[in-house]
């Protein structure tokens, strides 16, 4: 993270938290329908006289003539066009009005090459800090829930015949449940694990605490922060070109504090001769900070 955000999430425990829509990757939740024909042909079939009703009423058909065009393959065709289109965004659309993700690293698995990666790519090229949580798989008090992200070349495939209405019902929810947390096998290196939590949250309290704000950013635009506290913040590592003084100012506050006193600080150091890093534990006192 940036300094001036993890710092600000140290002190108020509270962390940014994005749809999937907001996410770098486009192919983020993406599906892969197969059969997609038949079962729309299927399901004009079985409802076939209700929806030429429909598709009467909606294009204002009055003559004859005109309705006589509304046969199963001109509605088939109707639904073919319209639905294909729109199913993905439909899914990024309902998940983006129902669900907050967090997303974090899964530190057993890290190696020296993500390392590397880490620093440059989102922690503000190393002048920024890396927090480490201890964190249940779900919460003691909060309503998430904590999924490990599945890495596949291909995106999973979902048979469209196995639905008994289009695209409703449980095996579709569960198929779009799996690719919130399905993605390229590129993206491996994160060992990414994601934590889901419903949008509702800003509208309830927990333990009568809020667990969702909105605040603005300095650039005007509203984000949203997910409160995780302080008792799972374990650890937090200084990334190798930050600001001495600036993190000298937040340690120096947080021990003051009850609540994050027991995190303990780590210096992220350039490892002689090698593309990797090494770390040290920062003391009481934090001289060594940059150096």
């Amino acid at each position: 993270m940036k300094f001036e955000y993890a710092a600000e999430s140290l002190r108020t425990g509270f962390y940014k938290v994005s749809h999937p829509s907001q996410f770098n990757d486009p192919f983020e939740c993406r599906g892969n329908y197969t059969n997609f024909d038949e079962a729309v042909r299927r399901h004009v079939h079985k409802n076939f006289e209700r929806l030429r009703f429909e598709a009467i009423r909606n294009t204002n058909s009055y003559t004859v003539e005109e309705q006589e065009r509304f046969t199963e393959d001109y509605i088939c065709d109707m639904f073919r066009q319209t639905m294909a289109d729109e199913i993905d965004a439909s899914w990024l659309s309902a998940i983006d009005q129902t669900m907050y993700i967090m997303c974090f690293v899964k530190e057993r698995k890290l190696t020296a090459t993500s390392d590397v990666l880490f620093w440059s790519h989102y922690a503000d090229s190393g002048k920024g800090m890396r927090i480490t949580f201890d964190m249940p798989e779900t919460g003691d008090d909060s309503p998430y829930y904590v999924r490990e992200v599945i890495y596949e070349d291909n995106i999973p495939e979902f048979d469209c015949r196995c639905m008994k209405e289009l695209f409703k019902g449980a095996e579709i929810v569960d198929y779009l449940d799996r690719l919130s947390y399905t993605k390229g096998s590129a993206w491996s290196y994160e060992n990414e694990v994601r934590m889901f939590v419903p949008s509702n949250l800003a509208e309830r309290d927990w333990n009568g605490r809020k667990y969702l704000l909105k605040r603005q950013s300095k650039e005007g635009r509203e984000i949203d922060m997910l409160r995780l506290g302080h008792y799972y913040t374990r650890r937090v590592d200084l990334g190798p070109r930050v600001d001495p003084e600036c993190a000298q100012r937040l340690i120096d506050e947080l021990r003051t504090v009850d609540e994050t006193r027991h995190i303990a600080f780590w210096q992220a150091k350039l490892k002689p001769g090698a593309y990797a890093y090494t770390y040290r534990k920062v003391g009481r006192r934090c001289e060594e900070i940059g150096k």
